[in-house]
């Protein structure tokens, strides 16, 4: 690869190093990302105290066979 790029002349002469200037800062998406790993933080844990993994067992579980559905008709003298 190195040949390669080197004769298409894709390596780069200079290679200047930019380095941060400053660290990282609390703003508005700082504040979203953590009201919403809290709301994360809540649905998980209700998902977990209501059922959820049971539920999703039983939705994985292979089905029976189909049993017959029987009608039952009333009959109305008249």
């Amino acid at each position: 690869m190195e040949v390669l790029f080197g004769t298409l002349g894709m390596i780069p002469t200079q290679r200047d190093i930019v380095l941060f200037t400053e660290g990282p800062s609390l703003n508005y998406t700082t504040a979203l990302n953590i009201v919403f790993l809290a709301l994360a933080a809540v649905l998980v844990w209700r998902f977990l105290r209501t059922g959820g993994p049971e539920m999703l067992r039983m939705m994985g579980a292979p089905q029976h066979a189909a049993r017959p559905h029987h009608v039952h008709a009333t009959h109305v003298g008249v």
